[in-house]
């Protein structure tokens, strides 16, 4: 019993070590990380070619009180189904924090897409999206894209995808002006596994306005992973956005860390 919790001990320590120098690596290759308007799934796909149905869920909550009163409430539920060649991958996330009665973070959005693999290397793919940020003025935005996608490369310890969709978008922004507008989606986003128990995924997008090339958007996104055991995984993760045509009063650039526990089934 003894020698079984000294074991458990140094494995604890072992993936408490990884975290931390995680965390430091993240923070050199990603100095300004961002609450993108720009919803990177990459990260959230189930990278395998196996039938049936598989999911994940991370939810991180707390509540500070002391001169005021703080909480935090991040959730993301992701589902997957595969049938062969096709595949449908359903996402859910929320993102709350509030302090003294303001809400300094209130965003979330649902992505549904469909997949269907033509080739070994080609894949065909559509997807419908909706997402709220009023903090950054965006009351709600509706997307519809399709095209292809193309695996580059394809390792047990490394992948490289990239892809050009076109995609219809449709956005209100908090007392201004409605906008509908058709966008090219192009990203390029690679999965590393570092080790065993640590995976890094980095996407980065470009987003032009096809009917005003000078309207774009540039976005990054990365999770370092740390996973402990089959079922649970500490993650930390940031993304960054830079959008040329922000809401007055949003600035260009914005960014956000984020860290959490995760739970696979």
């Amino acid at each position: 019993m003894y020698f079984k919790v000294l074991l458990l001990l140094r494995r604890f320590t072992c993936c408490l070590s990884m975290a931390i120098n995680s965390y430091l690596i993240l923070l050199l290759l990603l100095p300004f990380l961002s609450p993108a308007q720009v919803i990177n799934i990459e990260n959230k796909r189930f990278l395998n070619d196996t039938n049936g149905w598989m999911g994940r869920a991370d939810f991180n909550f707390g509540i500070t009180q002391n001169t005021r009163q703080i909480i935090n409430l991040t959730n993301t539920i992701r589902v997957q189904y595969q049938k062969n060649k096709s595949r449908f991958l359903i996402l859910n996330d929320v993102s709350f924090v509030r302090a003294a009665g303001n809400d300094f973070v209130n965003s979330g959005f649902q992505h549904l897409r469909y997949s269907y693999k033509l080739t070994d290397v080609v894949t065909c793919e559509s997807f419908v999206q909706y997402q709220y940020n009023p903090i950054l003025r965006l009351k709600q935005r509706f997307l519809v894209g399709a095209g292809p996608r193309f695996k580059l490369i394809k390792k047990p310890a490394f992948k490289l995808y990239a892809a050009t969709l076109y995609m219809y978008e449709y956005e209100e922004i908090v007392q201004a002006a409605i906008n509908r507008d058709h966008r090219l989606s192009s990203y390029f986003t690679f999965t590393w596994s570092l080790s065993k128990q640590l995976e890094w995924v980095s996407t980065t997008f470009y987003q032009p306005n096809l009917m005003d090339w000078s309207d774009y958007r540039i976005a990054h996104d990365a999770t370092l992973e740390v996973t402990l055991n089959k079922h649970i995984a500490f993650q930390l993760s940031g993304n960054l956005l830079f959008d040329k045509k922000q809401p007055e009063t949003i600035p260009e650039l914005t960014y956000n860390i984020r860290n959490g526990i995760s739970f696979r089934f």
